[in-house]
């Protein structure tokens, strides 16, 4: 065995063909990245589609009897809210897909159902709140996949 300069397989640089170099990640690094990814849109979504399911009875427009107005906001407030927390246990794409069909019904309710006033207020903007975040998490997903590894 000889020894030469000290050299050792070990330092900077070089490594045994083999063997994966481990790096040590900061945490700040590891958050940065789930924020990037899009868990942000996720979590953002959930809290539209539980303030549209409750906003009838937190802005006052959900009477004793259920009426269209309780109805729409509940429906599509439970669509999006539960996508959106299956897409923060198990995300695929096809729940962002179902994001934005619930997003675009809302958008549209207002004008095929004949909500007016408040009821179509907030589920016109709730709409378009989930919408833009279904939007942006598919594209922060096509950049990713985009991204030289």
């Amino acid at each position: 065995m000889t020894i030469e300069g000290n050299a050792s397989p070990h330092r900077a640089g070089a490594h045994a063909p083999g063997l994966k170099r481990i790096e040590r990640v900061p945490v700040k690094h590891t958050v940065r990245r789930a924020f990037l990814a899009g868990i942000w849109c996720d979590l953002a979504s959930l809290v539209v589609g539980a303030f549209l399911f409750s906003s009838p009875w937190i802005l006052g427009f959900g009477g004793p009897a259920p009426n269209t107005a309780t109805q729409t906001a509940g429906v599509l407030g439970a669509v999006i809210g539960v996508t959106s927390f299956a897409a923060l246990a198990a995300f695929e794409v096809w729940e962002e897909y179902i994001l934005l069909l619930a997003s675009a019904a809302a958008i549209l309710s207002p004008l095929v159902i004949g909500l007016a006033g408040l009821p179509a207020v907030t589920v016109g903007l709730s709409g378009v709140m989930a919408f833009a975040l279904a939007t942006s998490r598919l594209l922060l997903l096509r950049r990713a996949a985009a991204a030289p590894c």
